[in-house]
Formats: structure tokens, sequence, C-alpha cells
């Protein structure tokens, strides 16, 4: 029976229609609309299961993730007391599109098991849900719905659909997009399904190779394209073929898939380069103890082409082995090679000298938060790029993709520890005996086309053409 005092009991909760609830979230600025069917353990007491790994809820912003030790006395394994939290901007918002403030929501993982909870999303909040999220009330019934709606500035606003009301009869029947093996996302546009988003996919991916040579060009957040003319024009152009825009959230995203194309010189991948797969700032270290500049001067090395008063950091830095350029060696601290666990909550990918002096680090929590904005679904497309007579540009994309499926931390950590992912820094210093040197930073973590499936637990080459 309903409950007249809580906020998703009231008469106008109990008849609201997806229309009206859509027609709110659109209202305050949300653009993605995520749903959960919530099971009997999906309570305050439980915490909503969310999924394995962050990087199933890439869709979902986060903040930062904060490395914790459980308190839990269930057990002495230090593998077993690893934990992390994610805050979320979140608010609850009511039938009539009133907000509660939510201010301690949060994502909390646990890699060992693993799984991600959703947790303090009612603390210190005016929000009356607690009848259907108590489990010794109403918080296991069956026909519960939470919807999430994301907003580009990274609020998130939260909806509760109980079994008595006729929204959570709706839900039932509404076709979604599967963007986890735990969410989907309700398509206002009404276009896929659960099994028709790889097809679509393909099915897009195969016309966009059928078009041939595309001039360069970038879409507009009016959906109307321009001429792009600088050299890495070969995202932008297949962004605009897929219709993505430019709006704040991390893109090209289509139906889920993150799409990324990368050159080759000839189809469908000979002389694909490294893939990029993130950029972060080390967060410890000298590098930020004493700061870039002293790190460079201790451990750069004069500029080998002879341009005078320069100093350089770069070459490949893989694990266990010393980089000749630098000196320096590549360790992952609180990370078992052998069991693929994290053993301490925080661990760090370090940079070493001979005295065993930490040079620069990244903490697995920043590294973590960086490689959580992957998509666990990635699409990978050759292409080809030339030059008009007019000096313009043009791409072309193969049909020969690579579909990767389910990405997670501790993938990663695994590829560094078997030297398929590595460091490569371009850090640079001009003006060096100055007062007033000039520092370009560029740090970034990279891997061969070959070693992309290490990255992946399903990695597969599909032909466009063939089917």
């Amino acid at each position: 029976m309903a409950n007249d005092g809580g906020t998703f009991d009231s008469a106008l909760a109990q008849g609201v229609s997806l229309e009206t609830i859509l027609s709110i979230f659109k209202h305050l600025g949300t653009q993605k609309i995520y749903v959960k069917k919530l099971a009997p353990n999906d309570n305050s007491k439980n915490q909503p299961y969310f999924g394995p790994h962050l990087t199933d809820l890439s869709f979902l912003p986060t903040g930062e993730p904060i490395a914790s030790a459980s308190k839990s006395s269930k057990t002495s394994n230090p593998t077993r007391q690893v934990k992390y939290q994610t805050p979320l901007k979140l608010s609850w918002v009511d039938a009539s599109g009133q907000i509660y403030d939510a201010p301690h929501s949060k994502l909390i993982y646990y890699p060992q098991y693993p799984e991600v909870r959703f947790s303090g999303f009612l603390k210190d909040s005016a929000v009356n849900a607690s009848e259907w999220m108590d489990p010794y009330k109403q918080g296991r019934n069956e026909g519960r719905w939470l919807i999430l709606g994301v907003c580009p500035d990274e609020t998130i606003y939260a909806y509760l659909a109980v079994p008595t009301c006729n929204l959570s009869k709706e839900l039932s029947e509404t076709p979604f997009v599967k963007v986890s093996e735990i969410f989907r996302q309700i398509d206002t546009n009404q276009s896929a399904s659960d099994a028709s988003t790889i097809d679509q996919l393909k099915s897009k991916l195969l016309s966009i190779h059928q078009m041939g040579w595309i001039p360069s060009q970038k879409l507009n957040s009016d959906l109307t394209s321009s001429p792009y003319k600088a050299q890495n024009g070969g995202g932008y152009t297949l962004e605009a073929q897929l219709g993505v825009s430019p709006n704040g959230f991390s893109e090209p995203d289509f139906l889920g898939w993150e799409v990324k194309q990368f050159g080759v010189t000839k189809f469908p991948r000979t002389g694909a380069k490294p893939t990029t797969l993130m950029t972060p700032e080390p967060d410890g270290g000298i590098y930020v103890d004493q700061g870039v500049a002293d790190f460079i001067k201790t451990y750069g090395y004069p500029d080998k082409s002879g341009k005078p008063d320069r100093l350089n950091f770069g070459g490949k830095h893989v694990a266990g082995s010393m980089a000749v350029a630098t000196g320096l060696t590549l360790d992952i601290l609180g990370f078992d090679k052998e069991t693929a666990d994290i053993t301490d909550a925080e661990g760090c990918i370090a940079l070493i000298d001979d005295a065993q002096i930490i040079a620069a680090s990244w903490s697995f929590a920043k590294l973590m938060g960086h490689w959580k904005r992957k998509h666990s679904k990635a699409v990978y497309i050759p292409c080809l790029r030339r030059n008009t007579d007019s000096g313009e540009h043009e791409y072309h994309y193969g049909n020969e993709i690579e579909l990767g499926v389910d990405t997670n931390f501790k993938l990663i950590l695994s590829a560094m520890s078997q030297e398929f992912v590595y460091y490569d820094p371009g850090i640079k210093m001009e003006n060096a005996p100055s007062d007033q040197p000039k520092i370009k930073r560029r740090s970034q973590f990279r891997t061969t086309h070959k070693n992309l499936q290490s990255l992946y637990k399903n990695f597969d080459i599909v032909n466009l053409t063939s089917h």
C-alpha cells in the first residue's frame, strides 16, 4: 500500500507518466537518461549493485576515485580490504520537479570481488524514499526502478519509480538500449533495442566505409558540419558522419560504444601507429614535490638533435626495465602480477631511480579515474588520409573493424606488467638555464595496436562487407 507521506508515494507520483518524467528531466538539462530495475538486494543496507567495475559505468560522471582500506573485520587478507570511493553530484527529483540534494552520494568500488555499489544516496537528503529502500520495510520489493538523468555539467538527477505506481508498469513495457549488464538507456528517438545496437553500429560504419573519401570536417553543436583544416581530422570527420555532437560528454559515443579511428598506410591495419590510452599527469614523486623543472633537470637529457638550451624527457619506459635515456625504471607498486590483484589501495605506477627515489608516480586512484572514462565497449576503425590538389585532407574508413568488450582497471595493470602498455612521455624544457624556462608537459601511456586486445576480455575483428 502506498505511503502518502513519501516523496515517490504521492498521488501525483502514483499517476505520473514516463513522458512527464522525461519532460521534467529535459527541463533540468539532462541529455541522457538511464534506468536500472532494482533487485531485492538493492536497498540502503546492502547498497544497490551498479556493476563489476567502474569502467562499466563510464556513462555516469563521477569525481576522482579516493583510495581507502575497508574497515571490515571479516578478513585480514589485504587484497580483501581494498576499496575506492567516487563522489557523485546527485540530487533526487520528485514528480512535480522539486529537487532534493543528496550530498553524500557516491560509488564504492571493491576490485577484489569485483563490484561497484551505490551508497550514501539518502544521507542528509530531504527526499523521503526510505520506505522503499529500507530492507525491513518495502526495500526488497520487486517493481522498483531507478531512473538517472545525466547533464553535461556532470549533475545527475534521480527518480524512484515504486511498484504501486503506473510508471513502474510503463517502464516494464518500454524498449531500452543496453549500455551495460545492469543499466539500460531510454532511447528518446526509439531507434534501438538491446538486440540491435551492435547491428546498428555495424550498419552505420559500413555505410561510412562505402562513402569512400570524405572531406575533413567537424560537427558543430547544431549538428551542421564545417570544413576542418588541421591534420588531426580523422576523429572529427568520423564523429560528423556518426552525427555525434560535441556536448561535454566523453565522445564520440554511438549507442554506448566508444568509437576510435586509427591511422594506417594501407587497409586493414598496415602501418598502424601506437594508440595513446590516457595522458594523466603524475600526482607523486619529485615531479610533484619539487616541481617539473627540477624533475627535468635531474632526469632529462640534452636535446638529441642539438637544439641549444633544451632538455628533453622521453623514451619508452616499460615495467621492470631501466630506460637508458632517463635512467629510470617503471615499477607497479601494490599490484600482484601473478594473481592480477590490487594489494594496496594506495598503490601506484612509479618511475624509480638507482637510489630507489620515486621520480614520478601515478596513484592507482588517479589512473582509475582516467581509465573509468573509457567505455567498456569500444570499436576501432582503420583510417587512410590523403591530400587533395587544393591541399585539403580527405579520409577513408576501412571495412575491417575491431570490437573490444569488457575492460577494467586491473586489465590495464596486467597489460602494463606484461610490457604491453608503456609510458612514453614527450616532456621538454626550453631556455633551460634561464630563471623562467618554458616547459611542455606530455605524459602518456600507450600500447601498440596489436596489443589492444590485452585490454579487453573479448576482442573480435569483424569484416563489415562479408556479412
